[in-house]
């Protein structure tokens, strides 16, 4: 039975890699976008296939660790599908790793951010202030000199999204950082975002409130990944 008792860290985990996977297909990588979620009994289970750890610490272990246990019969009952998550996660964990290719390390670290402030914009209390006081619109993130663009999006309902290329919206808010190098350290968790728009390393325009609100929510959510480091 799966003891882990925060929410909040497991569901943004799931939906970072969920948001990784699916720009790492929509950039023409190898492999197919993931679905995560626990089972009755505290499995993690990945969908396509039949790749399935025991409880959160084996599924982390895998992600910090590069290898730990899976559940075997599920495996050989989807070896094809399973095969292909294994791909994605092994491809992820290659960009992350490969410092001569910072655009696709920012791209999938921003998207994955993004996907992690999802969840604690909903479930962690401060987060949840910080961006409850801001009426629905969207941010988009980007890069000076790039064809890299990132959006988080308030919705009506109070609920939240983020994607990659065109937002659903005209953009209440626009965050750009000055060069790739810049966003690689946003990305990160070592850039200073009070200072870095008055060094010009990040212009904000339009609704500055909204855009500080989903940037410190996205900043608390990708300190707390272990997978994107």
């Amino acid at each position: 039975m799966n003891d882990f008792k925060d929410p909040t860290v497991a569901s943004a985990t799931f939906r970072a890699l969920e948001a990784c996977s699916e720009e790492w297909v929509n950039r023409g990588g190898k492999g197919t976008s993931l679905k995560l979620e626990f089972s009755d009994g505290g499995e993690v289970r990945f969908s396509p296939g039949g790749l399935t750890f025991a409880d959160y610490w084996v599924f982390l272990r895998a992600l910090t660790d590069g290898f730990a246990m899976p559940r075997i019969a599920p495996m050989l009952a989807r070896p094809l599908e399973t095969f292909r998550v294994i791909r994605t996660l092994k491809a992820l964990a290659a960009a992350f790793a490969d410092s001569e290719n910072a655009k696709t390390k920012v791209a999938l670290g921003l998207r994955g951010g993004l996907g992690a402030a999802e969840a604690y914009a909903s479930l962690d209390s401060k987060c949840i202030d910080a961006i409850g006081r801001e009426s629905p619109g969207t941010v988009t993130f980007t890069v000076e000199g790039e064809d890299l663009s990132m959006w988080f999006r308030i919705e009506p309902k109070g609920q939240y999204s983020s994607g990659s290329g065109e937002p659903p919206e005209v953009p209440a808010a626009q965050v750009c950082f000055r060069d790739l190098e810049t966003a690689s350290r946003a990305v990160d968790g070592k850039l200073d975002s009070l200072a870095a728009p008055a060094l010009g390393e990040v212009e904000v325009i339009g609704r500055i409130p909204l855009a500080e609100a989903v940037g410190y929510v996205a900043d608390i959510a990708a300190r707390n990944l272990v997978f994107a480091r």
